[in-house]
């Protein structure tokens, strides 16, 4: 599935990486996974990034762009009215038994879909987690599509300029529960959630951090802005490079000054992480770097760090990873 905040990104990152890089099928789900569409004929109106849409009744037709946007649908037991999916990728254990049979509209999200293909799927809502699928080349400018009778919603932690953090989710859980007609399974989403982020306690000694998401001529890292900065600072380390706010190439002399104590390696389909590993421990510039003579390498799958239901295990990756 796609790695950073922006898939966009993953332009740049193929362009400077050498490290190269399913159909649903089955029964649907028993009856026990859904949860009935809200009958109630008040209208809900949710904000999602400075804008606000109005929902006259449950969407019908949901289609949702990546796997961190469809594990929380399934997760409010909305597979009923999921019309389609794009490269739903390895889903969380607890919800993948309900995507069985769902339409997989694109089996790549990079480049996001277009309007043409997700229209297809004839969706009256779109639910992604990133930006870009909003881009003129993919869905287009969401006033539009309003205007066009398809309802969308963007993970908050990913809106434009936002400083992503793991209370984004608890609001897009809540705020996605309201439309679909779960605010009972939503709650328990969140609270479920929030018990795992909290019970996870932080390393002490503030160590140094980069994340690394790629790159040969010039390391990539995703920004502060992203919620992996959130998920770092929760696990009791530092970004060392809190001034760059959003996906960006540094250089590695910099990363040198900085001497790291870790290095967050993002485990992508397209660039994996023990090739990432590999390529750092023979990059001579950065032999002295003090996570690279140590081998303090933290290997989390990409989606782990984006806004969705992963940020309990992320911390408890990073927690491991800090302390051993």
């Amino acid at each position: 599935m796609r790695t950073v905040t922006s898939r966009a990104a993953l332009a740049l990152l193929a362009g400077t990486a050498v490290l190269a890089a399913g159909c649903g099928g089955g029964e649907a789900p028993t009856a026990a996974a859904q949860v009935p569409a809200r009958t109630s004929a008040a209208p809900v109106e949710v904000s999602n990034c400075g804008a606000t849409y109005r929902f006259d009744g449950p969407p019908q037709r949901v289609v949702t762009s990546s796997t961190i946007a469809t594990e929380i649908v399934l997760a409010l037991g909305a597979r009923d009215r999921l019309a389609g999916a794009v490269a739903p990728g390895e889903l969380l254990p607890e919800v993948a038994p309900a995507f069985d049979g769902v339409n997989i509209i694109a089996k790549s999200a990079f480049p996001p879909p277009s309007k043409e293909t997700v229209f297809a799927a004839g969706p009256d809502f779109v639910v992604s987690g990133y930006g870009d699928d909003y881009g003129p080349k993919a869905l287009g400018d969401r006033a539009l599509l309003r205007e066009e009778g398809v309802n969308s919603y963007l993970l908050s932690g990913n809106c434009p300029g936002r400083k992503a953090t793991v209370e984004d989710t608890y609001t897009d859980i809540r705020e996605l529960g309201r439309i679909l007609g779960a605010e009972a399974k939503a709650g328990e989403l969140v609270t479920k959630l929030k018990t795992e982020v909290e019970s996870v306690l932080p390393v002490s000694g503030t160590p140094k951090v980069f994340d690394y998401a790629g790159g040969l001529e010039k390391p990539s890292t995703a920004g502060s802005n992203g919620l992996i900065d959130d998920l770092i600072r929760r696990a009791g380390g530092e970004n060392v490079f809190p001034e760059v706010t959003s996906y960006a190439q540094i250089s590695w002399e910099e990363l040198v000054k900085r001497d790291p104590d870790a290095i967050v390696v993002e485990d992508q389909a397209f660039e994996p992480a023990d090739k990432a590993i590999a390529f750092l421990t023979s990059y001579e510039p950065i032999k002295n770097v003090t996570a690279i003579k140590e081998k303090r390498f933290i290997v989390i799958p990409v989606n782990d760090t984006q806004p969705g239901l992963r940020s309990g295990r992320a911390l408890k990756t990073l927690v491991a990873g800090l302390t051993r």
